[in-house]
């Protein structure tokens, strides 16, 4: 069912937040309403996302003109990915919950700047893991939204395939995915992104990949083998 939006209509400064970005997550195909909607994100959100990029820089010996460019660039990455889960949320209060995912990224883009000296947004060599299908289609595909249409219907019988495995082994997996055709095996910086998101060694990602793997297509073989 195609959604209908009529820019008159909607009062951005009334929506819930998370409303908002669902809003966002339209800038395909309604352009002028995902952009009134990130302004209107943008400004609720604005002063606790610099003053806590602020905290963070200062605490890293960076400078207010760095923690600046840090709140840019997560609301930059916000705009590109609005990746937030209100079933993950850890608050019932729904400004509150984004509030506690916007805090990651500032932290993130932070640790990319002690890197890079930058914190400008990421191209497909610095991908953050991967934890659901749509976020795996966004980083394959971009904002094409036939193709993104056409690999959401491909995909659908890897989501099915994963049920039963654990969170850990699906993250493992949909970021394995998302590096395949450029890596042999996932970047180092973003191994250990995982490491600290699970709380697991390297060598154990590697096992959880392999029973992921053999879960996955242990599942496509019989699916194969009842057709």
């Amino acid at each position: 069912m195609k959604i209908e939006l009529k820019k008159l209509d909607i009062d951005f400064k009334i929506l819930p937040s998370d409303e908002l970005i669902e809003y966002i997550s339209f800038r395909g195909e309604f352009p002028e309403e995902a952009e009134l909607a990130f302004i209107e994100f943008c400004s609720r959100f604005q002063t606790d996302i610099l003053q806590k990029a602020e905290i963070y820089a200062n605490k890293y010996d960076h400078s207010d003109v760095t923690a600046l460019d840090i709140a840019n660039c997560t609301f930059a990455k916000v705009w590109k990915y609005y990746s937030f889960d209100k079933s993950k949320a850890k608050s019932k209060n729904i400004d509150t919950a984004i509030k506690l995912w916007l805090y990651k990224i500032v932290f993130n883009e932070l640790m990319k700047y002690g890197i890079k000296d930058t914190c400008s947004e990421p191209d497909k060599d610095d991908l953050d893991i991967i934890e659901n299908v749509d976020e795996l289609i966004n980083f394959t595909v971009g904002d094409d939204i036939e193709r993104k249409r056409d690999l959401k219907v491909h995909l659908e019988i890897i989501e099915r395939a994963m049920l039963g495995l654990s969170d850990k082994h699906k993250i493992i997996y949909l970021t394995y995915k998302a590096y395949e055709n450029n890596y042999k095996n996932i970047p180092r910086p973003v191994s250990k992104k995982l490491q600290e998101k699970l709380n697991i060694v390297a060598s154990s990602i590697r096992v959880y990949k392999k029973e992921a793997n053999l879960h996955v297509n242990n599942y496509l073989k019989s699916l194969n083998g009842n057709r």
